[in-house]
C-alpha cells in the first residue's frame, strides 16, 4: 500500500492546500483521512449560507421552520467548538437570504461576539436587503454591535444589505489601527455623519467601497413617528494617509484629500443632478472610472484640467457619460481607455503614445470617427456593439472610422433580431477586399432561417477576420446557424455576391478553415463529430473558426 505523505504534511500546510481550493471541493477533503477531517475541523477560513441547508421554495413550513433550527445551531456549535478549543478564526464569511432579520438578530449578536473574541481578520456579513428595498423602518434591519469594528485583529470588513451603522458610533472615540478595507453595500446608517465618522476612526484604511448606502430619519406625523430613508448625499474622507482605492456610488457629493490615492471610481445618485466630486489632492491618481456623469458634458478643457491635475493618470474610463461631440485626449501617460456608452460622441482624437488598450462599447446606430494620432505598437483597440439586423448595412463605415485601421484587434457583436421578421437586408456587393481584423466574435444572432444569408455576407463583407467565434449558449445562437455560417465559410452556398459578378468574395480564397471549441483545441476532430459532441446548453462556451487565407 502506498504510503499518504500529504495528509502527514504538518496542519499549517494543510490548512493552506485547504484556502487554495473551492469552498466545496475542500468540504469534500473530509472523507479522504482522518488527518484531513481534523484538518478541516479546525481550518480557520469559515463561510455560512442559509440556503445550502433550507434549499430552495416553495416547501413545507415544518420543514423550512426545521432547516432554519438546524442552520443556527450549526452555526452556534462549530464557533462554540472553536472558541472551547481555543482556535483563531482567521475569515468568517455569513451570508443569510432566507430569514427575517428580525427573527435573527440575537443569534447574528451572538456569532459576531464569537467571531470578535477568535482573532477574526476577515468578516464578511451578507443579509437580506433592508428598508433601501422595501421601505419598511429601521427594525428591519440588523444593528451592527460597535464591538464588532473593535477587534483588533480584524483587517477587512464586508457588510451587505439590511445593516445599520448605529448612533453608537458617532460618540465613539476609539481608533481602530488594524483595518485596512472597509467595504458597504445597501448599509443604513442612523445619522449622515455615522459612517463618515466611521471611516475617519480607521486612519489605515487602503481600500473603501461605498455602493448605495442610506440615511434614515424620524418624522412625524400626527404625533406619530415613522421611519424614512433617503441615499447618502456627501461623503468625506480626510486623514487617510494609506488609501489607495475608492469606490463610491449612489452618493452625490464626495471630497478626499489623500496623498496616496491611486484609484478612485464614482457614480453619483441622481444621475441628472449635479454633482461634486473633489480628489485634487490626489496627485498620485493612477486610475479614473467614471459611471453615469449625465448632468454634465465633458468637453475638451476638461481633460486638460485633468491631465494637468494627475501627471501620473495611466486608466481612463467612462461609463454612461454625456461627452461634447469632438474630443481630444492628449497624455503622455495614459495606457488604458475605455469609452463604454457615451452619448453624443462623432469624433475623437487621442493623442496617447503609451496608450496600450483602448475600448468602446456602443450601438449600430452611433459610427463615431476615433483616430490615434500617436500610440503604442503594441496598441490593441476592443470593440463590443449592439445593434439592429437593419444597421448592419452601416458596419463596414463602422469599422472603417477607427484609424489606423491596423489597431482594431478584436470586434464582438450582439445583433439584435428584427420585429417584423419577413424583413431582407440588402447588402451591397463591393469591389474591395474589407478591413482586416484580428477577431469577429458573434455574441447574440437572429434566429431567424430566412435572414441568415443576408446576416452572414454582411459579416465577411464588412470585415475580414483572422478567426471568428460564436457562443453555444442557444438562447444567443443556435446550432443551425452555426452550420450554416461553416457550411459558407467553406464555400458550399451556391447563391453569393460573386455568382453575378466578375467581383470573388474574398472567404473564397480561403485555404483552410480550423475549428476549435472551448471545450477541446484539437484542430483534427471533424466539425459534425465535435458538434454533435458539444452539450446542448453551453452557457459559457464557444466555438471558434481559424480562416487561413
Amino acid at each position: 500500500m502506498e504510503q499518504d505523505l500529504i495528509s502527514n504534511l504538518p496542519k499549517t500546510i494543510l490548512h493552506d492546500i485547504l484556502s487554495r481550493l473551492p469552498e466545496k471541493d475542500a468540504a469534500r477533503t473530509i472523507v479522504l483521512s482522518k488527518a484531513w477531517t481534523e484538518t478541516w475541523y479546525t481550518f480557520a477560513i469559515l463561510s455560512f449560507c442559509d440556503t445550502k441547508i433550507i434549499g430552495t421554495f416553495p416547501q413545507p413550513a415544518e420543514d423550512f421552520v426545521r432547516k432554519r433550527k438546524n442552520f443556527i445551531d450549526y452555526v452556534k456549535r462549530t464557533l462554540l467548538r472553536f472558541r472551547e478549543q481555543g482556535l483563531a478564526i482567521k475569515e468568517f464569511k455569513l451570508s443569510i437570504n432566507c430569514f427575517d432579520l428580525q427573527y435573527m438578530s440575537h443569534d447574528v449578536d451572538l456569532w459576531m461576539k464569537l467571531v470578535s473574541e477568535s482573532g477574526v481578520q476577515v468578516l464578511e456579513l451578507c443579509l437580506p436587503d433592508g428598508p433601501e428595498q422595501d421601505g419598511e423602518g429601521r427594525d428591519q434591519c440588523y444593528i451592527l454591535p460597535v464591538g464588532i469594528i473593535e477587534a483588533k485583529s480584524l483587517y477587512k470588513l464586508v457588510l451587505m444589505g439590511g445593516i445599520r451603522v448605529d448612533r453608537a458610533f458617532l460618540n465613539h472615540s476609539v481608533k481602530f489601527f488594524s483595518l485596512r478595507v472597509l467595504s458597504l453595500w445597501l448599509v443604513l446608517s442612523g445619522e449622515e455623519e455615522a459612517i463618515e465618522h466611521l471611516i475617519s476612526r480607521c486612519p489605515l484604511l487602503e481600500y473603501i467601497t461605498l455602493k448605495c448606502c442610506s440615511v434614515t430619519s424620524s418624522g412625524g406625523i400626527r404625533g406619530l413617528l415613522e421611519a424614512r430613508t433617503s441615499r447618502m448625499k456627501s461623503i468625506s474622507m480626510l486623514g487617510l494617509p494609506k488609501l489607495k482605492g475608492v469606490d463610491v456610488q449612489g452618493i452625490q457629493e464626495i471630497n478626499i484629500d489623500a496623498p496616496s490615492l491611486e484609484n478612485f471610481c464614482f457614480c453619483p445618485g441622481d444621475l441628472h443632478a449635479p454633482f461634486k466630486m473633489n480628489v485634487d489632492n490626489c496627485r498620485n491618481l493612477r486610475g479614473l472610472s467614471l459611471w453615469s456623469l449625465k448632468s454634465m458634458v465633458i468637453i475638451d478643457k476638461w481633460f486638460l484640467d485633468l491631465f494637468s491635475k494627475f501627471p501620473f493618470l495611466e486608466s481612463l474610463k467612462f461609463v454612461n457619460c454625456t461627452m461634447s461631440e469632438t474630443i481630444n485626449i492628449s497624455s503622455t501617460q495614459l495606457k488604458v481607455l475605455e469609452l463604454s456608452n457615451c452619448s453624443n460622441l462623432k469624433e475623437v482624437n487621442i493623442d496617447a503614445p503609451k496608450l496600450l488598450s483602448c475600448g468602446y462599447c456602443g450601438d449600430g446606430a452611433s459610427k463615431p470617427v476615433i483616430s490615434f494620432l500617436k500610440s503604442s505598437s503594441q496598441l490593441e483597440v476592443n470593440v463590443l456593439i449592439h445593434m439592429d439586423y437593419m444597421d448592419l448595412g452601416n458596419l463596414r463605415k463602422f469599422i472603417e472610422n477607427f484609424k489606423p485601421q491596423n489597431v482594431l484587434a478584436s470586434l464582438s457583436l450582439f445583433i439584435h433580431q428584427p420585429i417584423v421578421e419577413e424583413l431582407n437586408l440588402n447588402v451591397l456587393q463591393v469591389s474591395t477586399i474589407p478591413p482586416s481584423i484580428k477577431h469577429l466574435d458573434l455574441r447574440a444572432v437572429p434566429k431567424t432561417k430566412t435572414l441568415y444569408m443576408p446576416l452572414v455576407k454582411s459579416l465577411l463583407s464588412s470585415c475580414c477576420p483572422s478567426t471568428i467565434s460564436l457562443s453555444l449558449h442557444s438562447f444567443f445562437c443556435n446550432r443551425a446557424f452555426i452550420e450554416f455560417f461553416y457550411e459558407t465559410l467553406m464555400g458550399r452556398e451556391e447563391e453569393c455576391f460573386c455568382s453575378s459578378d466578375h467581383t470573388k468574395c474574398w472567404w473564397h480564397d480561403l485555404k483552410d478553415v480550423k475549428v476549435t471549441s472551448s471545450m477541446t483545441t484539437d484542430e483534427n476532430v471533424d466539425f459534425k463529430t465535435m458538434l454533435d459532441a458539444l452539450p446542448t446548453f453551453s452557457p459559457h462556451e464557444n466555438i471558434s473558426f481559424r480562416l487561413e487565407l
